[in-house]
């Protein structure tokens, strides 16, 4: 467990501060970094990893 949790969003309601935690698992799951796609270079998402 991690607390505070969520990315910092600006969030001002509940369902803002939702997608600020949802984000955040999102990123932890996929060794997101949480940086803007604008600062980025390349592209934005990763080839799908074959398991079996």
């Amino acid at each position: 467990m991690r607390s505070p949790i969520g990315l910092d969003l600006g969030a001002r309601t509940p369902e803002e501060t939702a997608v600020s935690i949802t984000a955040e698992i999102i990123a932890q799951a996929h060794q997101g970094t949480g940086h803007p796609l604008t600062r980025t270079t390349g592209p934005i998402h990763r080839a799908p990893t074959v398991t079996g």
